[in-house]
């Protein structure tokens, strides 16, 4: 089965051949003018030197137009230049270009006038029947005087327009029509001679090879497109299941959260954030924030239990000059700063009793007043609180004021513990390695499984804080190191042998012996396998240490 490389190398061999004519007939010329007597000579110099010139200028027409054509892969432009071309070679007035679509049925694409000006479709009438019988022959149709033309002087459409001459090509790949091209003209050509014939043919080829290109390359960039788009989509698909503004979680919970975020991100309510130190409580309060219509507005934060009373209360509500010690000038507080935008209180549950009033009357009135001021000033800003206590049982003790937890609790975020959701840990994983990697120039960093598992089993007492830290240390202590394993994380990766097998053992004296063994070996880790040395650290005998490690059967050298 012939490919459409071979088409292309047949129609370019026929180009050839016919362009090789060409030269033979010159040659030809030439030598007859060259045998001919002087009177022959004076009487076909003129009339061959002019069929010469018709034949070379053809050429090359032929060779510009074939450069032309072979300059763009754009399917637009290059039909563009293919009508200007047909016009130009048949000397006519107008060109029309149709392309079959994937039925095989003609589709108008273009039409053109001798000042390469575009012409609309529906200001473009054409004879179909000189276009039906070009594609039925799958030949060039040539007609010079259709008034005189038997087949097609007394057709409608030839009458109607009054055409007087008429070119139409099929545009043939692999035997099948694939476009016409057509081209028309109200005045009278000389007879169409063999080598315009010879010139539109080798054109049609050239234009059919053409236009088979920028096909294929105009589906490759689709094709491309597409791919980029379906892995865009891919990417956008993960981003919203796993990540949320830099937020990482596949569990339920945290895509619960996203949910929450991605509804009340365009509204001004309050939100309460609840959850353990290191889960994220401040990332959630800048999704919510930069989700929002206040984006372009400052988000304050504030950690309320880091300040003792008085300064929080200047930092949060400002103060005016000498209100008291230190206060040399005025001073606008963070509600202020924030006006328009977001403030995040964090650690609300550390507020002293006395400002939890103030802050109160900020919700409530969307007031403030500066410390030593009894002016109001207007505020609009959110509130964003959060803190890792449990306010609710707070309130009950009267550590926090029972209707400021309700003002700030109108949508509460409960974010659970990373040991609540262990399928987020892998993916938390890949994200800080991937992170500090990138910072450390160390971007073919890889963890071994060993080390993902033990990664996953821990706890992770401090959180998302605690595992990213583990990640960040991991990876500035692995050197020239290419993968992390279990050493890495050794102090969390200790702890947890530990627990685990204290979790095997029924009985205290079991769990002791555990314990003993576990404290005998980290000693003499330490000291080298030094005996001596991790006897007198753990303020034994050398012989007492030496039977317990027989006891325990430790191997230390």
């Amino acid at each position: 089965m012939d490919t459409g490389n071979t088409d292309g190398e047949r129609a370019g061999a026929g180009q050839l051949e016919r362009t090789s004519a060409f030269f033979d007939d010159v040659e030809s010329d030439l030598a007859d003018i060259g045998r001919s007597t002087v009177v022959e000579r004076d009487r076909d110099l003129s009339a061959r030197l002019e069929k010469t010139e018709h034949r070379l200028g053809k050429l090359e027409m032929l060779i510009g137009i074939s450069r032309n054509l072979n300059s763009t892969l754009n399917l637009n432009e290059l039909l563009e230049a293919i009508v200007d071309s047909i016009i130009k070679l048949v000397d006519s007035d107008r060109g029309f270009l149709m392309l079959a679509d994937r039925g095989g049925d003609m589709r108008f694409r273009i039409a053109r006038d001798r000042e390469e000006h575009r012409l609309e479709e529906k200001d473009f009438e054409v004879s179909y029947s000189i276009i039906n019988d070009a594609v039925n022959r799958k030949e060039p149709l040539f007609l010079s005087d259709l008034h005189t033309h038997d087949e097609f002087k007394d057709k409608k459409s030839v009458v109607a327009l009054d055409l007087r001459t008429a070119v139409c090509v099929p545009i043939v790949r692999d035997e099948k029509v694939i476009g016409v091209i057509y081209t028309d003209s109200h005045r009278i050509k000389n007879e169409f001679s063999p080598d315009d014939i010879s010139v539109v043919g080798a054109f049609a080829s050239q234009a059919a090879i053409a236009i088979e290109n920028a096909r294929l390359h105009g589906e490759l960039i689709l094709s491309r497109e597409n791919l980029e788009r379906e892995n865009l989509s891919l990417r956008q698909e993960l981003s919203e299941r796993y990540e949320f503004s830099g937020i990482i979680g596949k569990s339920k919970s945290m895509i619960d959260i996203f949910d929450t975020i991605t509804k009340i991100a365009p509204h001004p309510t309050t939100v309460l954030i609840q959850g353990e130190t290191g889960t994220g409580k401040e990332l959630i309060a800048r999704a919510i924030h930069f989700n929002g219509p206040r984006k372009t507005r400052q988000l304050v934060t504030i950690n309320c239990g880091a300040m003792p009373e008085q300064l929080l209360e200047s930092e949060l509500f400002g103060h005016v000059k000498g209100s008291f010690t230190g206060a040399v000038s005025d001073k606008k507080g963070l509600f202020e700063t924030a006006s328009g935008g977001t403030i995040f209180l964090d650690e609300i549950g550390e507020m002293p009793v006395q400002l939890q009033v103030k802050l109160l009357r900020v919700l409530q009135e969307g007031e403030i007043r500066r410390v030593g001021d009894n002016t109001p000033r207007r505020v609009d800003v959110r509130v964003i609180a959060a803190t890792n206590r449990d306010l609710a049982e707070d309130v009950k003790t009267g550590r926090f004021r029972q209707d400021l937890f309700y003002r700030l609790n109108v949508v509460p975020i409960s974010i659970p513990p990373l040991r609540d959701r262990v399928e987020d840990i892998l993916p938390l994983i890949e994200h800080f390695l991937r992170k500090y990697a990138g910072k450390m120039d160390k971007d073919d960093l890889r963890i071994v499984p060993e080390a993902i598992k033990a990664l996953l089993a821990n706890r992770w007492t401090g959180n998302v804080r605690e595992l990213e830290n583990s990640i960040e240390r991991a990876v500035a202590l692995s050197g020239e190191s290419h993968v992390l394993t279990r050493e890495h994380f050794a102090d969390f990766v200790r702890h947890n042998d530990i627990v685990d097998q204290l979790g095997r053992q029924e009985t205290l004296k079991q769990k002791m012996l555990v314990v003993e063994k576990r404290i005998i070996t980290e000693a003499l880790r330490e000291s080298g396998g030094k005996v001596t040395q991790a006897a007198g650290a753990l303020g034994v005998t050398r012989q007492h240490l030496h039977n317990k490690i027989r006891q325990h059967e430790i191997r230390h050298h």
